[in-house]
């Protein structure tokens, strides 16, 4: 029986200011929380035991998912004293006696519609150490870049080259592995999968690829949290969405994709999307432009405000008049006075009251 790790303890601090207040998992796509994606995703494999790897704030990510009885799985918890790397967990797993056979290991900032049972299945056909799930990139300098032979079998696996990688197929942050893999994980924390358990593995074993051709994004900055969610918008819905209770004024004009989540109220006159999420119980007022941006829960929006390819963190208020120019990430619980003016790229912190405007780009309101 096959058990997935899923990995959820990270910091997550190229993904702040939004993960000073939530952990990385915690953050939506669409309209649930990314860890509730890869649960489903287990689920469908026929996987009912699930181990939690938690850390930073993991009051909120054991609240929300309890035992797992909600969500039809048996969730157990693996919590790090201390932190471990990535593959540290994976030896803590073993020494703890909650793994015994083949496993999952799920990073738990990755968005993917990986079907998890074909993996397994590749897996056990293969006959491996260890199977990595494999994804094809337009940048993959920001990854751990593999190398294939016909047979599907990992040749080489460079992390981040710092020249020209050798191919565009990359670490997708899911494996198959099996038990002996653990002999080879240092037992001094901490220790990364990446750097010190596949290169060594592809020593004394075989390791095979399994090339994913469907979605897939990480979300280890704003820019790649911001992509995630128009894979999942374009992927399920092309079309765009309305929940039934939103209510939508007059002469409202939808560019689709867009996604427009429970008890939304848009006011009359306003503009939103392509490829525009707004989440629950989000208002937003008249003769609004809102384009690629992603608008978190409960969020108040005034009348005349623009926003562009931003994210808007969850319970914070926008005067009206407001602009917001491409790349910003506000915080939970901001608060922007009227007519203020935020240059591109700029990162505001959790709680902040904005009075006047920001017109440095790139910079940090603390």
């Amino acid at each position: 029986m096959v058990i997935a790790l899923i990995l959820t303890g990270g910091f997550a601090t190229r993904l702040r200011p939004l993960t000073l207040t939530k952990p990385k998992a915690l953050l939506p796509i669409l309209d649930k929380p990314l860890l509730d994606w890869i649960i489903e995703g287990v689920k469908k494999a026929s996987i009912k035991d699930v181990i939690l790897s938690v850390r930073y704030l993991s009051h909120l990510i054991k609240s929300r998912y309890g035992d797992g009885s909600t969500y039809n799985v048996n969730i157990r918890y693996l919590e790090e004293s201390k932190p471990l790397g990535d593959a540290g967990p994976l030896r803590l797993a073993f020494e703890r006696g909650e793994i015994e056979g083949t496993f999952l290991t799920i990073y738990g900032d990755v968005f993917s519609d990986l079907n998890l049972l074909d993996l397994i299945n590749y897996h056990k056909k293969k006959g491996g150490i260890a199977t990595l799930a494999l994804a094809k990139v337009e940048d993959p300098l920001r990854y751990g870049v593999v190398v294939l032979d016909d047979e599907g079998k990992v040749k080489s696996f460079i992390e981040k080259p710092k020249e020209r990688p050798p191919s565009n197929i990359v670490n997708a942050g899911v494996y198959v592995f099996e038990p002996e893999v653990i002999k080879y994980i240092p037992s001094k924390y901490p220790s990364k999968i990446s750097l010190h358990l596949i290169p060594k593995l592809l020593e004394v074993g075989d390791v095979y690829g399994y090339v994913h051709e469907g979605i897939w994004s990480d979300i280890g900055v704003p820019i790649d949290y911001r992509r995630a969610n128009y894979m999942a918008l374009k992927k399920l819905y092309p079309n765009g969405y309305i929940d039934k209770t939103a209510e939508i004024g007059d002469d409202v004009e939808i560019i689709n994709p867009a996604f427009i989540g429970k008890n939304v109220i848009v006011g009359r006159g306003s503009k939103l999307g392509p490829l525009t999420v707004i989440n629950e119980a989000v208002r937003i007022g008249t003769s609004c432009r809102i384009k690629g941006s992603i608008v978190m829960m409960g969020t108040l929006i005034d009348d005349s405000v623009v926003i562009g390819d931003s994210i808007i963190g969850e319970k914070s208020f926008i005067g009206k008049w407001v602009r917001i120019e491409d790349g910003v990430v506000l915080g939970d619980e901001v608060v922007i006075d009227d007519e203020v003016f935020i240059a591109r790229n700029a990162i505001i912190l959790p709680f902040k009251e904005v009075t006047s405007d920001v017109r440095e780009e790139g910079k940090v309101v603390l």
